[in-house]
């Protein structure tokens, strides 16, 4: 496959962590019609494009309303203090674009302030402290990858599951924080190149090659067996849904169909997903993709594509393991590894056994960015068919296993 390089220098005071530093873009709220904003300390509110528009005292409010057409666009700029959106507490600084559709809401923050305020909220902080170790560099590397492949971009990170859940400093634990603060810095790379750290709840067993999810774009995340995983909750898991029910969400997307008699797994996946299936009525069938008739039927009742179909009268049966996509990291197998006294380094050694851990570097790296073409298919929410390559700062741990 071919690829083309762009090369970005970023000029850093020397000593300066740049993980910390270095912001990433967060879409907050779209097509909003008024927010309140205030800040803990002295702030300033500026134009965008344009200066300053006026040195607020703490804990003065303004108050942003959207007058139905685009308009001035403003940066409330906090002097080293959290400052609120409406309730929400947050860190960085925050933009408010006033678009034709409505008020578009973006939170500046430095990298590791932003895995702060994912953790709590997409890990259980009552859980071992190696597993939410684990999580924190996923998540860190995740965002950082995401960051690399749009650098210029308005956003590089919406706050709901599209990327990850962020809820600024409502998103931050005291033992979430202790895991942030013990892997400060610390990504998941592939020859060098920063991968898309993906995770799921839990693996029913096995997890998943990323090529069988996202076509062929990230081949250096394959699955493993994953005995870790058989204390979730949903491990094991069924649920019966009426012919007509599936009928419907067929017809929504153009499916035309009779009556349906059955449903056949017709090929899985080397980890034993669903790859493709056929749904039958009395003048022939309608083939797709398994993971396409999971989000048809809904991720929250088809858990995973790892599961067995069994007619069962007026319905459909399906018995399955796991939950989610199952790609990369299994948070409950973390958490299983964890229990074990497995530590961070093993962990993700497990569930990403191509990849290294290394530490970002800390003064004046050069970062070039090497992206691959689009291939046709499917793209996962918030995520680019692109791979990052870090030279020459990228410094394997000393104690990476």
């Amino acid at each position: 496959m071919g690829t083309w390089l762009i090369s970005i220098l970023l000029l850093l005071t020397p000593g300066l962590v740049w993980a910390e530093e270095w912001p990433v873009r967060v879409l907050l709220q779209e097509g909003v019609s008024t927010i309140r904003l205030k800040a803990a300390g002295p702030s300033r509110l500026e134009e965008l494009g344009g200066g300053l528009v006026e040195v607020l005292p703490p804990g003065k409010e303004v108050r942003v309303a959207w007058e139905g057409r685009a308009g001035t666009s403003f940066r409330l700029r906090p002097d080293k203090s959290l400052f609120w959106i409406n309730r929400r507490m947050y860190r960085g600084n925050v933009e408010v674009w006033n678009t034709s559709g409505g008020l578009q809401i973006i939170n500046q923050v430095g990298l590791e302030d932003y895995v702060r305020g994912v953790m709590k909220v997409e890990a259980n902080p009552e859980w071992p402290i190696e597993a939410l170790r684990a999580q924190a560099v996923v998540a860190r590397t995740y965002a950082l990858h995401e960051r690399l492949v749009s650098p210029e971009a308005l956003y590089h990170l919406y706050a709901t599951t599209t990327s990850q859940v962020y809820r600024g400093v409502n998103g931050e634990d005291p033992r979430t924080n202790r895991a942030v603060r013990a892997t400060r810095g610390i990504v998941l790379a592939y020859r060098g190149r920063i991968i898309p750290a993906f995770y799921h709840a839990a693996s029913g067993g096995h997890t998943e090659d990323a090529v069988y999810v996202w076509e062929k774009r990230y081949p250096f995340i394959v699955g493993v067996e994953d005995p870790y995983s058989a204390n979730a909750p949903h491990h094991q898991w069924e649920v019966t849904i009426p012919r007509a029910e599936i009928h419907q969400a067929l017809e929504r997307v153009g499916g035309r169909m009779g009556a349906i008699l059955k449903i056949d797994v017709v090929r899985r996946t080397r980890s034993g997903r669903v790859r493709r299936l056929r749904i039958w009525d009395g003048a022939g069938f309608l083939e797709m993709e398994g993971k396409r008739f999971r989000q048809l039927l809904g991720p929250d009742r088809i858990r995973s594509t790892r599961f067995a179909v069994y007619s069962d009268g007026p319905g459909i049966l399906f018995v399955g393991q796991g939950w989610g996509h199952g790609v990369g990291l299994s948070q409950w197998g973390a958490k299983g590894m964890a229990d074990l006294a497995y530590d961070f380094r093993a962990i993700l050694k497990h569930y990403f056994p191509l990849a290294d851990l290394v530490s970002l570097p800390t003064e004046s790296p050069q970062l070039t960015v090497h992206r691959s073409p689009e291939i046709p298919g499917e793209s996962p929410p918030g995520t680019r068919p692109t791979s990052q390559e870090i030279e020459p700062g990228l410094r394997p741990m000393a104690d990476d296993r």
